[in-house]
């Protein structure tokens, strides 16, 4: 398995470790998961996500090979942007789900799973025309996440209060110096609280990660694993590929269809036109105090109509058990489903809004400087 820069970091944190995407990553710490869950939602938490995949694109013909390659309306992006995107196959499945960032009209950096990477970047060159050169920069890019109401008063002791003032959400600056180490700063991150996700040299991700630990001491900051990660992007509604996205399903009747612009065209456009009304993803949240399991059957009027893709115990909604279902008919918010999982045992679940955990990523930095 490959390991980040902080692989020994984490060992010597006593950090239980597990495989994610052919990486050894820290899932919780001695804390614990619902600890380190809490910590984002109330004060702020860092994760290693080193394991990420990072490319750079350039040429004169680079924005229209996005428009080719990617959902979102990326030719409404301006310099310091970053938006979500799905990369589509001829059949509407989603090849990744990615954020893509605008440095300049002919140069952007797309960041991208981490068991997908491999897969993307040969994507990515074969479908590559005219003046575009793709460089895989994931091998000499480090990657932290800080998130939480917390955090920045963690980067505004760092930088200054200024430098982030009127940083908005999924807006980046290009470089800015953190504690000697010169960075990415982007007002992104998938778990539903303001946050920044940070880049920086390889090299220097260790020095990096002491810094915000150091200058976070204050203000709550707790290392946070990829247990946690996943309570949280649930909570906030927010999907995880290989489970609510896959490349043999089409990307319609999801919470995500923002991504998703009809006014160009792209691979796998004429696939979604074809198959809407026929899948649907929903939240939802379960009684008691067990989760179903993932691939639970979805029953309606004692019929099989899907199946649970994620769940988890909701930390932030009392340990209740939640995640989403994949189905093939329709749901509206507040209807009630039975959930049958390989025992058959059934669980009573009802249809939520989504996202289930309405957090603080969007509220204008201001609130918490």
């Amino acid at each position: 398995m490959n390991k980040t820069p902080l692989f020994e970091t984490h060992r010597s944190l006593g950090a239980t470790m597990g495989e994610f995407g052919g990486w050894n990553m820290p899932l919780w710490y001695p804390t614990g998961q619902i600890k380190e869950h809490s910590a984002v939602r109330e004060a702020c938490g860092l994760f290693d996500i080193c394991h990420m995949g990072e490319f750079i694109v350039t040429g004169k013909d680079s924005r229209a090979f996005w428009d080719r390659l990617l959902t979102n309306a990326v030719a409404t992006m301006s310099d310091g942007q970053a938006m979500y995107n799905f990369m589509l196959n001829e059949q509407g499945g989603v090849v990744d789900d990615c954020i893509v960032y605008r440095f300049a009209a002919d140069r952007w950096m797309l960041v991208v799973n981490a068991g997908t990477q491999e897969g993307d970047y040969e994507w990515l060159k074969q479908h590559a025309t005219g003046d575009v050169t793709i460089e895989n920069i994931g091998a000499a890019t480090g990657k932290l996440d800080l998130q939480g109401p917390s955090a920045p008063k963690v980067i505004a002791h760092l930088i200054g209060a200024q430098a982030i003032a009127d940083l908005k959400f999924f807006r980046f600056i290009p470089e800015v110096t953190i504690g000697g180490v010169k960075c990415l700063l982007s007002r992104t991150g998938y778990t539903g609280e303001v946050g920044f996700e940070i880049y920086c040299p390889i090299e220097k991700t260790k020095a990096l990660w002491d810094t915000l630990v150091e200058a976070g001491a204050a203000f709550g900051i707790t290392p946070a694993g990829l247990g946690a990660r996943d309570t949280l992007r649930l909570e906030a509604g927010l999907p995880l590929h290989g489970h609510e996205i896959r490349p043999d399903i089409p990307a319609v009747g999801t919470p995500w269809e923002f991504a998703i612009s009809y006014d160009h065209e792209f691979i796998g456009k004429r696939a979604l036109e074809e198959k809407k009304g026929s899948y649907f993803v929903y939240p939802f949240i379960a009684e008691g105090r067990r989760k179903p399991g993932a691939h639970a059957k979805v029953i309606i009027d004692a019929r099989e109509c899907g199946e649970v893709v994620s769940d988890v115990l909701a930390v932030s909604l009392g340990k209740k058990p939640a995640g989403f279902v994949r189905t093939t008919r329709p749901f509206a918010v507040g209807d009630v489903v039975t959930l049958r999982n390989d025992k058959g045992e059934e669980f009573a679940a009802m249809i939520g809004e989504n996202p289930l955990w309405k957090g603080t990523s969007r509220k204008k930095m201001s609130v918490f400087l």
